[in-house]
């Protein structure tokens, strides 16, 4: 096997981790404004936690190993500009939007362990969260578009452009419907022994 093609083998797997990721933190948010209880809550944002551990490094990975596949290639290709861009807006829009309500929400549980407080609920309830993951995975996809398609400049920008607006209309949803009404746990049904 060739160095380029060990190069190229990372690059994919380092996509897929990072796919892999932001899976885990979309599931990990939606369902903990689903959470009844303090239990519940704790595990999506044990789960929310663990999310990072899979995308930050496999950002490290696409960047590097993407830098290499572009000087292959050539930096002036506009696809490759613009995915790079997509992929700085993606750290960005974690670093700004999501990095801050996750401490604030593990500061907030670990100084109550025992019970579900309603400031917890208030920021797992942040639609904030919901729209920043919805934002990044539409820019991923945007730039899985481009390394597919290879586009020039201006079919470059049309392609980010798209994905920005898609992750917007998604995140703008997160508006629409605030707070997700927990599920109900069904009731169990008494009856008297001495009928």
């Amino acid at each position: 096997m060739t160095w380029y093609a060990a190069v190229l083998f990372s690059h994919i797997v380092g996509a897929l981790f990072l796919f892999a990721g932001l899976a885990l933190e979309w599931l990990a948010v939606s369902n903990s404004r689903r959470s009844l209880d303090r239990d519940q809550a704790h595990l999506w944002i044990r789960l929310f936690r663990s999310a990072p551990k899979f995308y930050v490094p496999a950002i490290v990975v696409v960047f590097f190993s993407g830098r290499y596949l572009a000087s292959k290639v050539g930096w002036d290709q506009s696809w490759i500009l613009a995915a790079l861009a997509g992929l700085v807006a993606i750290c960005l829009i974690w670093l700004i939007f999501s990095l801050p309500r996750v401490r604030g929400i593990e500061k907030i549980a670990s100084d109550n362990p025992s019970e579900f407080s309603a400031a917890l609920r208030q920021c797992l309830n942040n639609p904030v969260l919901l729209a920043s993951v919805r934002v990044r995975v539409a820019l991923v996809f945007g730039i899985l578009l481009l390394m597919v398609t290879k586009t020039d400049s201006s079919l470059s920008l049309i392609i980010m452009a798209g994905s920005v607006g898609v992750g917007t209309l998604m995140a703008a949803s997160c508006w629409w419907r605030p707070a997700i009404k927990p599920h109900r746990r069904p009731t169990t049904l008494r009856f008297d022994e001495r009928e």
